[in-house]
């Protein structure tokens, strides 16, 4: 019983919601640099090296995806031994987890390698005087994989010990850097070589910055380098399914624009991936929460399943509705948006990319809950399964639309996936966990929830700013109202009148 109380005062709802936010400062801060700094960097890059340096932050910023589901594995490993105030054996675990990323990210930069040249010179369209420039980039950002990967292993350390503040704070700076940094660059260069080995230094030093916090939320691991081969099993055994899911994913998220790259220029890449490297960020959101949430259901699953329904349904719920107006706004103002803030060969060439893009955004969004529900709770391999299912599917849909109607069909099919994705998840969800999780009433707040998305179709489809505006507002209010009305309790509406009293 002291076990399952101190799980949850561990993860209770305060701590959550405040690490959330945490998480998602994290995030949203250096969304707002890369808003204000991305405009300079096309200037001064011009779109065919801004489209390859689009390239060098998928690689660099998200590579720590292919770990094999090792960190995430250490994230949930960790917290049950904190949970079960068994902090003995934390050391050894976080040890041989790290030996095991390195061995694997090292055979991944090695491989790496040996595929660029194929990659710059055969299949993404460069033109002939970047490419030796875009080639000697990316060999360094080879080089680099084994120190992103094993970053994620020592945050995931720290995400097990709720240490968030820390972490988002160290979030904060590199986000602000990864945009910053090559815009000092263009001070003296516009050669991509210079751009990624700043890009390169900074996670190193980022990397230290990790490990020595590691080191002081526990001191033994300072000290015991302890590898334990009999860890391996139990550590592979979490990771295994979460392998797949880590491989499959990065691919589908970013083979949209390799496939445009190869098959219409890098130049497009910029039309598309711009609106999306924007529009995807409003996944902070989401991501700030199940960060969280991740080692909460690991935690409170077994133990108590109500209280993992609680944390599901509220999810969702807060996810929903913080998502919802925000992509509305988007999808009412795409074009002006794109005017304003790039010009008008923007606001023609990537407005429908963008809220095709934003639409998908939204599902994707509340796909995040059963997602990690899922792997939460033990149970990666359905959401492994379904992605494995699904990709060839993808491959094929993503190469025609492409072929056939260019990047706002890669937006299109992209969507689609989300939406798919999204009622998948859901339902596997229902099906695995308590199934009252998300049994569908119909209440006149649902009701009065379907009225205003039906009507917020008429501000999308209007050309006119101005009667834009007057529709969208009352639309909002609305919205806020029925919300507060229908979808809250009286302790989440207490609690809410207390912030905003404050």
């Amino acid at each position: 019983m002291n076990r399952l109380d101190n799980s949850q005062n561990f993860y209770s709802g305060h701590l959550i919601a405040k690490n959330s936010i945490y998480n998602l400062l994290g995030y949203g801060i250096p969304l707002i640099v890369a808003v204000i700094l991305i405009p300079p960097l096309i200037s001064g890059l011009g779109e065919e090296r801004f489209g390859l340096l689009n390239l060098a932050w998928i690689i660099i910023g998200y590579f720590s995806l292919f770990d094999f589901g090792i960190g995430r594995a250490l994230t949930k490993i960790v917290a049950e031994k904190i949970g079960a105030r068994n902090f003995n054996e934390i050391p050894s675990i976080f040890w041989t987890s790290f030996y095991m990323m390195l061995f694997v990210s090292a055979i991944l930069a090695v491989l790496s390698l040996f595929l660029i040249p194929i990659i710059i010179k055969d299949f993404i369209k460069i033109s002939e005087g970047l490419q030796n420039e875009a080639l000697n980039s990316f060999y360094l950002l080879a080089l680099s994989i084994p120190i992103v990967v094993t970053t994620a292993g020592l945050r995931g350390f720290l995400e097990a010990y709720q240490k968030f503040s820390v972490i988002n704070i160290i979030r904060t700076i590199l986000g602000i850097f990864s945009f910053l940094g090559p815009v000092i660059c263009l001070l003296f260069t516009d050669n991509l070589f210079w751009i990624v080995l700043l890009l390169i230094v900074t996670r190193i030093v980022i990397w230290l910055v990790y490990l020595v916090q590691c080191f002081k939320i526990n001191s033994r691991a300072k000290f015991t380098f302890q590898y334990n081969p009999q860890l391996i099993k139990l550590i592979l055994r979490i990771s295994g399914w979460m392998t797949i899911t880590n491989l499959i994913v990065p691919i589908m998220i970013y083979l949209d624009r390799f496939m445009i790259g190869a098959l219409i220029s890098a130049t497009a890449i910029t039309f598309y991936a711009t609106p999306y490297e924007v529009i995807s960020k409003l996944l902070l959101i989401p991501g700030a929460l199940t960060g969280v949430l991740f080692p909460a259901f690991s935690a409170s699953y077994v133990q108590n399943p109500d209280y993992t329904k609680k944390l599901s349904y509220s999810s969702v719920k807060y996810i929903f509705f913080l998502i919802s107006p925000l992509i509305l706004i988007i999808l009412t103002f795409a074009y002006e948006g794109m005017y304003l803030w790039l010009g008008e060969k923007f606001a023609e060439n990537s407005t429908l990319v963008l809220q095709f893009l934003a639409l998908g955004v939204l599902f994707n969004s509340l796909a995040y809950i059963p997602f990690s529900f899922l792997q939460g709770i033990g149970k990666p391999d359905i959401v492994a399964k379904l992605q494995i299912f699904e990709f060839p599917i993808y491959l094929f849909a993503i190469w025609f639309a492409i072929r056939s109607y260019g990047i706002e069909g890669a937006a299109f099919v992209w969507f689609m996936r989300m939406v798919i994705d999204a009622l998948v998840l859901f339902w596997m969800m229902w099906r695995i966990g308590p199934n009252s999780i998300f049994r569908f009433k119909l209440k006149k707040g649902q009701i009065f929830l379907l009225l205003i998305i039906l009507i917020s179709i008429v501000p999308v489809l209007t050309k006119d700013v101005v009667l834009k505006t007057v529709i969208i507002v009352p639309i909002l209010l609305s919205f806020t109202f029925i919300f507060y009305k229908y979808f809250l309790d009286k302790i989440e509406k207490d609690y809410l009148l207390s912030i905003i009293k404050r």
